[in-house]
C-alpha cells in the first residue's frame, strides 16, 4: 500500500492572511466552488444540510449554493487571527481532554472569524478513491492513501433564521454520529468550517496512477496536483464543517474527526478569552496596507483587514531551544509531535461562577486552564506527552 505523507505545512506570514481571505471570498460561491461543494455533499462530507420546499433546482445543487453563499458571508465579515506554533501546541496540549464546560457562544473571540494555525490541529487518512470522490473512478489495483492535515478554520455565531432564499425560509438538518436530525428554528450555535492545504498528492511520485477519468484515460498524481494548482481560491481547500449548538456538552472525541479539531479550536478560544486566572495569550495586531484595504472594500469585505497574531504569553512561553527541538522532530504529520515544550501538560479546572446556587444546581461552570508544572532542573527541556506549538514568531534564545 502506498501512503502519502503530506507535504510539510508551510504557514503564511501573518501579513498574507488578508490576501488569502480575499482569494477564498472570490472563489467561494463561484461555479467551480459550487460544483466541488455539490460533490462533497454527494459523498457525505457535509454535516450541515440546507433544503427548501419546491426548490427550483436539484436538492444537492441547491444545498451547495446556499452553503457556499453562507461561507462567503462568513469570510467577508470575519476578523483575522494567526495562531503561532507555540499557541497551537498549547491548545493541542490542553485539548488532550475535552472541554468540561458546555459550548458557549460567549467563548468566540469575535462574532465571525478566520484563523490560520502555524501547525496542523489534526487531520485524517483516507483512500485515494474517497479523496477524489466525484472526480474519477478508482483504478482497480490502486491501493494508496492520502493524509490531509487541518490548518485553518472559519466560524460565526449562527441561527437557522440567518439564511433565506428569496424570502423563503430554508430548512436545516445536522448529520451527526447518531444520524440526521432537523435543526429546530431558534437554535443558536457556532458554525465552524475547517480548511486543509492544497497539495494532497504532493507526497506521491507524479507518475503514480491514481485512477481513470470518465473517458477512460489515466489520471496521475502529477495531473491532479497541476489541476488543483490551476484552480483559483488560494492555497486552502474547504474540507468539512460542524455545528456546535450553544449549551451542548463536549464528548470524548473520535480520532481524526471534526470532534478532535473542535476540541482544539474551542480550547484555543478559551485560551484567548480567559477572563480569570492565568493569562495565556498575547495579541499583536498587524495592519493591512492602504491599497489592500481599498481592494477589500471593493470586494465587499466588511470584516477588519488587520491580522491579530496570537502567541503564548511571555510568562508561559517555552524556551527557543525546546521549540527548535520540537520543530526538528516534527515530520509534517497531520498532527505535529512535540516532546520538549511543557513537562506536564496544562489541565482544566471546572470553576463555579455562582457558588451560592451550586447545591441547588442553579449555577454556571466554566473551564479555567491551569498551567502544568516543570520537572527537573531549571533550564532543562520542558516535556509533555502532547503536541505543543506557536501562534506567532518564536521567542529569542534568551527569552
Amino acid at each position: 500500500m502506498t501512503e502519502t505523507a503530506p507535504a510539510r505545512w508551510v504557514p503564511p506570514h501573518p501579513r498574507e492572511l488578508p490576501e488569502w481571505r480575499a482569494q477564498l471570498v472570490d472563489f467561494t460561491a463561484s461555479n467551480p466552488s459550487n460544483i466541488t461543494m455539490r460533490e462533497a455533499i454527494r459523498s457525505g462530507r457535509c454535516s450541515i444540510v440546507p433544503t427548501m420546499r419546491n426548490a427550483p433546482i436539484e436538492a444537492d445543487t441547491f444545498a451547495a449554493i446556499v452553503l457556499n453563499k453562507a461561507e462567503r458571508a462568513r469570510l467577508e465579515e470575519a476578523e483575522l487571527y494567526y495562531a503561532t506554533a507555540d499557541m497551537t501546541a498549547l491548545a493541542l496540549a490542553a485539548a488532550a481532554t475535552p472541554p468540561r464546560e458546555r459550548v458557549s457562544v460567549d467563548r468566540v473571540p469575535a462574532e465571525s472569524g478566520f484563523i490560520v494555525f502555524a501547525e496542523p490541529i489534526g487531520g485524517y487518512v483516507e483512500d485515494v478513491g474517497a479523496a477524489l470522490a466525484g472526480t474519477l473512478a478508482a483504478r482497480p489495483g490502486v491501493d494508496a492513501k492520502v493524509t490531509t492535515p487541518i490548518v485553518a478554520a472559519s466560524w460565526t455565531v449562527w441561527t437557522p433564521e440567518d439564511v433565506n432564499v428569496e424570502d423563503v425560509p430554508v430548512t436545516w438538518g445536522h448529520i451527526t454520529s447518531d444520524g440526521y436530525a432537523p435543526i429546530p428554528p431558534g437554535t443558536r450555535g457556532i458554525w465552524v468550517t475547517y480548511y486543509s492545504p492544497r497539495g494532497l498528492f504532493s507526497g506521491l511520485p507524479p507518475e503514480t496512477v491514481l485512477g481513470t477519468m470518465r473517458d477512460g484515460s489515466v489520471m496521475t498524481a502529477g495531473m491532479v496536483e497541476a489541476e488543483q494548482q490551476a484552480i483559483p481560491g488560494g492555497p486552502l481547500n474547504w474540507d468539512n464543517e460542524v455545528l456546535l449548538p450553544d449549551g451542548a456538552e463536549f464528548e470524548t472525541a473520535r480520532p481524526d474527526t471534526t470532534d478532535v479539531w473542535s476540541h482544539t479550536l474551542y480550547t484555543a478560544w478559551q485560551l484567548m478569552t480567559a477572563a480569570g486566572g492565568t493569562r495565556w495569550a498575547e495579541v499583536e495586531e498587524i495592519p493591512r496596507e492602504r491599497a489592500g484595504r481599498k481592494r477589500d472594500a471593493r470586494q465587499g469585505i466588511t470584516g477588519p483587514s488587520a491580522v491579530r497574531v496570537v502567541n503564548v504569553h511571555t510568562a508561559h512561553r517555552p524556551p527557543r531551544a525546546a521549540a527548535d527541538a520540537d520543530a526538528a522532530a516534527s515530520t509534517g504529520r497531520r498532527e505535529p509531535s512535540w516532546s520538549c515544550r511543557w513537562p506536564v501538560r496544562p489541565y482544566r479546572r471546572s470553576t463555579c461562577l455562582n457558588p451560592g446556587g451550586h447545591a441547588a444546581g442553579e449555577c454556571q461552570h466554566e473551564d479555567r486552564i491551569v498551567p502544568g508544572h516543570i520537572k527537573g532542573p531549571q533550564g532543562a527541556p520542558l516535556r509533555t506527552g502532547t503536541t505543543v506549538h506557536l501562534w506567532d514568531r518564536q521567542p529569542e534564545a534568551d527569552a
